[in-house]
């Protein structure tokens, strides 16, 4: 009896305990493998992220060579455009300068009015200005007063820097200048102004336009035609350059140029009084 008491004492039951069949766990399905797979996601996180750096640098490089590109064919075709003004500038200027009859102004200008008049007013006008346009219907009616009355004469500076419309508009004038007919085809091409840069002011329309102001001599439509006054017009520009003139229309009275109010009827007319 004493043997087995002695026995359950250092067993506790009698038995040996029964020895565990639980499997072991398998790395990466639970437990202490949460670290092992965080670090994953994040090394694909990484990888990821890196992938759209480089596709986002990449776009941003293809961009630049883009507006590279870009930038480069624009200078080009500046400096295309500025050789081509250039060299078409340079043709007109090497025309013969055959100056009309009334071209005895200022940097040859053609004069309208009486010689003998107190107070003389340069018109810087190019056909095609609308802004030109504006004030001849505001204040040439004023001016025309004036021309009339013998209180002043005006020397004209047509000029065309708005392109190949204004240059033959001008160099119609300037044959209409020729045969004494000039202020006739200034309110004429006035009243019949195209807009800017729509392909006015054509021969045929400057041959239709001249019946309307008297002109209807061979001299005339061969001017027209054969842009005998192309090289004058150029000159005028070339001229009107170099006195600073910088747009149309610019208005100078005995040499002082108006603005603002100044080219309103009544501001013309203090203009003049005061210069009389």
């Amino acid at each position: 009896m004493a043997s087995n008491s002695k026995t359950r004492g250092k067993g506790g039951t009698g038995r040996n305990a029964p020895t565990s069949t639980k499997p072991a766990a398998r790395p990466g399905s639970g437990g202490g493998t949460a670290p092992a797979r965080r670090d994953k996601a994040g090394a694909e996180d990484r990888r990821a992220k890196a992938a759209a750096a480089r596709a986002a640098a990449a776009a941003q490089e293809r961009r630049r060579r883009n507006l590279i590109v870009a930038g480069v064919v624009v200078v080009v075709l500046i400096v295309v455009g500025v050789i081509g003004f250039a060299v078409q500038n340079s043709r007109e200027e090497s025309k013969p300068v055959v100056l009309p009859a009334a071209a005895t102004g200022s940097h040859n200008g053609i004069i309208v009015g009486q010689a003998s008049a107190p107070v003389t007013v340069d018109m810087y006008e190019d056909f095609q200005c609308p802004a030109c346009e504006a004030l001849e219907t505001q204040t040439g009616p004023t001016i025309r007063t004036l021309l009339d009355q013998g209180k002043i004469k005006i020397d004209y500076h047509m000029m065309s820097f708005l392109g190949p419309e204004s240059k033959r508009a001008a160099n119609a004038a300037a044959a209409a200048a020729n045969e004494g007919r000039f202020r006739q085809l200034h309110d004429v091409l006035y009243a019949n102004q195209p807009k800017e840069h729509t392909g006015g002011f054509t021969k045929d329309t400057l041959l239709t336009l001249g019946t309307k102001a008297g002109l209807t001599s061979q001299a005339y439509k061969d001017a027209v035609n054969k842009g005998t006054y192309d090289g004058y017009v150029a000159k005028i520009d070339s001229d009107a350059s170099k006195a600073g003139v910088a747009h149309t229309p610019t208005v100078l009275v005995d040499g002082k140029q108006l603005s603002g109010t100044q080219l309103t009827p009544d501001g013309f007319r203090a203009a003049v009084t005061a210069a009389s």
